[in-house]
């Protein structure tokens, strides 16, 4: 009898063999705003950004501005084209910011596919004074890509 109990789970301990579905890839670029002397992070208020071709507006338009105060912007890339273009909105102005990358898809087990890999990320055009790319991949660490200095 104790015999068949262990047969029953070994179905169950078997399944922690198969690769767990572990993917890093992601859409999200993350953009750090920084003082210009000393590189500190920045308080930015912004209106709204939007990118070319999206329906969608990353912050609300209207009255109430969207205030990062030291914090990281997060905005979604476009994963079908092999670049983005950003307009963001500003008290008095507004910026371009636009980026390339190229995209790759990565098989990573039968049981779990393909994903799309976004990296060699790079300005392609911008209109602010002072802008660098820290880390060329997208990936679910989130980590700063894109160091905006004003």
């Amino acid at each position: 009898m104790k015999n068949a109990f262990w047969l029953l789970l070994l179905p169950l301990f078997s399944c922690l063999d198969q690769p767990d579905c572990l993917r890093t890839a992601d859409t999200g670029l993350v953009i750090a705003f920084r003082k210009l002397e000393g590189g500190a992070r920045d308080t930015v208020v912004l209106y709204q950004v939007t990118a070319v071709g999206a329906d969608s507006i990353f912050y609300s338009p209207g009255n109430e501005p969207d205030t990062l105060k030291g914090t990281n912007a997060l905005l979604a890339v476009d994963p079908f084209n092999t670049e983005t273009s950003f307009t963001f909105y500003f008290h008095e102005n507004q910026q371009e910011l636009q980026i390339g990358y190229t995209r790759e898809m990565r098989f990573v087990s039968d049981e779990c596919g393909s994903e799309l890999f976004l990296s060699s990320l790079e300005i392609l055009n911008t209109t602010f004074d002072s802008v660098r790319v820290v880390n060329r991949q997208l990936t679910k660490s989130r980590s700063v890509n894109i160091e905006i200095f004003n």
